[in-house]
């Protein structure tokens, strides 16, 4: 961006910018002088508060080694108990620093004092010292930006708006802003990675768009914020005017509804459209119907660098489209070696397997699925596998099946490890453990007592993520003399890919623990910073002996961890008061740091009590957390916690937030209280889902126009709710039949309050529209009513839906009756098939839909691993004997909804071998009903596959195995007899699975 210019104008000359640059510089000193001696009463109070607490001073020592900087966790530790670990950084040092800056610890970026700050923000180099603070956590920003702020006197700080950078990420009043200075705070949010910055940008979009007009010129200078202009101002922009802005257009990030409503004013009833015409598109493709994809030209495409760019732009349904088209004119051989990239994944197998790929060299740049991948290998290589072909693999590592692995020569097992976690994003938990068992054994082979008399160096081989999946007896029988690789391996170690319940967790613990040659109550804050993410494993018995630098260590180590215990969310809870407060009397500072952890206990954090900064706080927590994975995992390998409460109480400081300022209340007054205003609802985004029906009924005719697509996206509405929408339907748009596909398309989800008579009349003509419905939470009578409409209404036949159609119908095939569903064209089925196993049908649907199966892949006996792991949920419409038929090493490949589905009858129908073969990922699965159901040798089979053995008795936590400590008297507590005796049947039975 080139140098600061006036609020609302062009660059002037270069003596002008000179003469402004002085001007501000006085001005801001002047600021600085008179804002010094109020802002130094404010931090004595501050302190005067801390001191009354009794609060004061622990160190951030125990902070984990990334400083707290990463997107996995929240901002740093509490100021009030860190002390900076550099020299005081002063205005000259930061400017030679430019944008390395950033990569500082979150403490020292707090830590910049105000006067060095503003110094620096005088400088024109200020914006490059704040570029790429999407690094930084939320909380240091906005810390920042208040410290800047802080640099003038009332509104004099939006002359600057120019300077900030980054910074202005974090701008918290866009209504203090009018139209100009909109503009120039928007030019500034294009690299911003906060998840408020679109929030920010629809609000000064809002601001620049006050008087009511879009020009052109306007138009094109909303650069890609146009994404945030409402759907009824898009619609009135003319077609020349859209055509002269394509290129902010193309780069805006849409939603689909307004895309599509974009793209249909773009192409206006053309029928047919080149490659070139749709790259032009940019972003804006998301919105072009299948019908034109489906009629492209592969000369326009196939082999250039464009179809790359094209597959990363469009949706599921686009791609399967696109290929669609592309295969009328070329064979499969051709199609699928000119692919790469987003198009690759959705080629079928059929579609691969005419393409007669021959070499592993053939599957390099490519992506595949993990269906794709096993399909390729048992093609390419058999049932047998070399460790220098595993390199090239890449993706195609997901094919690695157990037999693979296990085929390999005992000298090559240590390879084979090595070089299959090279490609460790590609891996499942079940391939890890078949690696970690195929290595044990072999290297027990190799020499008796391996693990007993391992050296450093032949430790050091081993690959850390097999490490952890080793024998626990291997874990506890390592020798002292390795200790130090042992310890150096401690920080690579990912615990996630391990049950929740495993025992090898404790193993490795308290091998480090041994190694530390400490008991827990002698533990240094270093030890806990050298322990990672080991220390996620202390039991409520281990904070208790903890001292209490140690405790406080620890606590800032568990709040980075990926995977806690909720059965430790009670002892984790009382520690943390008792070190820190109640959760409701503490500063910013530590909610921030600390706040992950409340969410063990679900009351703590609905308890918490109305602070200015909790809401922000509270939404910086939930951004941290990894994001939500379709299907759910189970509890034993969940890394996000149940956000239900944290989304609920964000929602209450939302909608509920005390409004003291007398246009506030006047506002109220006009309005029910608590109504949803847009801003509210833009805010909210899933949070949504919590308005009462009383306060749904209550939003403005503007509100819901404006409001209707985000409300839309929820899938989850409660009936009353969606009473409640569908008559604000019916008030502000009249009745479901004279709504048009457009406002069907606004209405996504919101559409599920409509009666089944009422979904039949709704105006659906293409598969594009159903795609964007299909994710909605529907009944099943409403997907019947939904699919007769669409039918009724477009007249199609089933026996003439093609491939394409069937992956656009998504659940609303479920809709069809079993008459109409095996009057399936088996070619379309055989295509679309990968698609059709994503969806979850009544059980009698399934059960048709698994025969049409039997017709394309044959009798269930003979299915491969590729075909089971593509049929999907249709496996769950498999009968006891079909089930019983299938091969143990398909078992593996089930996708992983799909072990909820099956009945609890079906799945005891499975032998031992083959519930042994599901994997950890998907034994995982199994629900307590179907555990039910299973006799006692199928539930030790599960326990194997687990990698948890399974015992008639409960196993306490007091039970865990313990390693002795080297050279001291007693070591770690002792184990009680009963509880050592069952431990060490659990590790005789888990050591069998690996010597099985």
């Amino acid at each position: 961006m080139g140098p600061p210019r006036p609020p609302g104008g062009k660059p002037g000359t270069k003596e002008e910018k000179e003469s402004k640059d002085k001007n501000r510089e006085e001005e801001m000193n002047e600021e600085r002088k008179d804002g010094k001696e109020q802002e130094t009463k404010e931090e004595e109070g501050k302190e005067r508060d801390e001191n009354k607490k009794g609060k004061k001073g622990k160190g951030d020592k125990g902070r984990m080694r990334d400083g707290g900087k990463g997107k996995g966790r929240p901002g740093g530790p509490d100021p009030s108990r860190c002390q900076s670990r550099m020299p005081r950084l002063n205005a000259t040092v930061m400017e030679m620093m430019g944008r390395f800056l950033t990569l500082l610890p979150a403490n020292d970026l707090r830590g910049i004092p105000d006067e060095e700050l503003c110094t620096l923000f005088r400088k024109p180099q200020f914006q490059d010292s704040f570029r790429g603070v999407g690094g930084v956590s939320p909380y240091i920003g906005r810390s920042l930006f208040t410290k800047v702020k802080k640099c003038h006197k009332g509104n004099q700080f939006l002359q600057y708006l120019d300077r900030l950078g980054d910074l202005a990420c974090f701008f918290d009043n866009p209504k203090s802003l009018n139209a100009s200075q909109s503009k120039i705070l928007l030019d500034e949010l294009d690299k911003c990675e906060n998840s408020r910055s679109h929030q920010l940008k629809t609000k000064l979009v809002r601001n620049m768009m006050s008087n009511g007009s879009l020009s052109p010129d306007m138009l094109q200078s909303l650069g890609s914020s146009v994404s945030a202009l409402p759907l009824s101002q898009l619609n009135k922009i003319k077609l020349s005017d859209l055509k002269k802005a394509m290129s902010s257009l193309s780069k805006a990030k849409w939603k689909a509804v307004n895309v599509k409503s974009l793209a249909k004013k773009l192409l206006n009833d053309s029928k047919v459209v080149s490659g070139d015409e749709l790259l032009s598109f940019g972003t804006v493709v998301q919105g072009v119907p299948i019908s034109l994809l489906q009629n492209i030209k592969s000369k326009d495409l196939l082999g250039t660098d464009k179809l790359v760019t094209l597959g990363k732009r469009l949706s599921k349904l686009q791609r399967k489209a696109l290929l669609d088209g592309l295969r009328k004119d070329v064979n499969a051989v051709e199609l699928v070696r000119s692919l790469s990239g987003d198009l690759v994944p959705s080629l079928s197998l059929a579609t691969l397997e005419e393409a007669n790929l021959s070499s592993v060299d053939e599957l390099e740049g490519k992506r595949f699925t993990r269906a794709q991948s096993v399909f390729l290998l048992r093609k390419i290589l058999g049932k047998k596998i070399k460790p220098k072909a595993i390199m090239k693999l890449k993706s195609a590592v997901q094919g690695v099946t157990c037999e693979m692995i296990d085929s390999t020569t005992q000298n090559e097992a240590l390879e084979m490890a090595q070089a299959l976690t090279e490609n460790m994003h590609w891996l499942s938990n079940t391939q890890l453990c078949c690696a970690a068992k195929n290595l044990y054994s072999s290297l027990e082979k190799e020499r008796k007592d391996y693990f007993r008399n391992i050296t450093d160096s032949e430790l050091k081989a081993i690959p850390t993520p097999l490490l952890l999946h080793l024998p626990v007896t291997a874990i506890m029988q390592l020798p002292a003399s390795v200790c130090s690789s042992f310890m150096d391996k401690i920080p690579e170690a990912n615990l996630s890919t391990l049950p929740l319940s495993s025992f090898a967790r404790s193993a490795l613990l308290d091998r480090a623990l041994a190694c530390l040659q400490k008991n827990v109550s002698d533990l240094s804050v270093d030890d806990i910073a050298t322990l990672g993410h080991l220390a996620c494993e202390f039991r409520p018995r281990h904070l208790s002996q903890l001292s209490t630098d140690a405790q406080n260590a620890t606590l800032l180590a568990l709040a980075s961890c990926p995977q806690l215990n909720r059965n430790h969310g009670k002892a984790i809870i009382q520690l943390l008061k008792s070190t820190h407060g109640e959760p409701s009397d503490w500063p910013s500072e530590t909610m921030t740091s600390f706040g992950r952890l409340l969410l063990l206990e679900d009351e703590e954090i609905s308890s918490l009590k109305y602070k200015t900064w909790l809401k922000d706080t509270l939404t910086d927590l939930m951004d941290s957390l990894p994001p939500a994975q379709s299907p759910t995992p189970p509890e034993e390998f969940r890394l996000r916690p149940d956000l239900s409460t944290l989304q609920r109480k964000i929602f209450n400081l939302t909608a509920y937030a005390p409004e003291p300022s007398p246009a506030a209340r006047r506002k109220r007054e006009v309005m029910p209280a608590n109504s949803p205003t847009l801003s509210m609802i833009e805010d909210l985004g899933e949070g949504n889902v919590y308005w009462s029906p009383v306060q749904l009924a209550s939003m403005s005719t503007e509100v819901f126009s404006d409001g209707v697509s985000i409300l839309g996206e929820i899938p989850n509405y409660s009936p009353e709710q969606l009473e409640a929408l569908r008559n604000k339907i019916t008030e502000v748009w009249g009745k479901a039949s004279s709504l048009s596909e457009d406002q069907v398309l606004q209405l996504g989800c919101v559409s599920q309050g409509f009666s089944t008579s009422e979904l039949k009349d709704l105006s659906i003509t293409s598969v594009d529209t159903l795609e964007v419905l299909s994710p909605c939470g529907w009944m099943q009578q409403q997907r019947e009513a939904v699919w007769q409409g669409y039918v009724d209404r477009t007249g199609l036949r089933v026996k003439d839906l093609g491939s394409v159609d069937l992956v656009g119908l998504g659940q609303f095939i479920c809709g069809m009756s079993l008459a109409e569903a095996r009057q399936l064209n088996t070619s379309a089925y055989r295509e679309a098939v990968g698609d059709v196993g994503s969806v979850q049908c009544p059980l009698n649907m399934t059960e048709v839909l698994k025969e049409h199966a039997v017709l394309v892949f044959g009798e269930p006996g003979t299915w491969s691993e590729a075909q089971v792991n593509t049929l999907g949920n249709i496996i769950a419409g498999l009968n006891e004997t079909e089930l019983r038929s299938l091969k143990p090493n398909v078992l593996a490949f089930f996708s992983q909804s799909t072990i909820p589905l099956i009945s609890a009858t079906r799945l005891a129908a499975l032998s031992t071998e083959q519930l042994q073969a599901l994997g950890p990922d998907n034994a995982a699965m199994v629900t307590d009903i179907q555990k039910a159901s299973l006799g006692e040798e199928q539930r030790v089979a599960l326990g194997q596959a687990l990698g948890v053995p399974y015992t008639r008795n409960d196993v306490t936590d007091e039970i865990a195995p313990t390693a002795a400590v080297p050279g001291s008297n007693g070591g770690a507590s002792g184990l009680k007899i009963m509880g050592t005796i069952v431990f060490l049947q659990q590790v005789l039975l888990l050591t069998l699975r690996y010597v099985a």
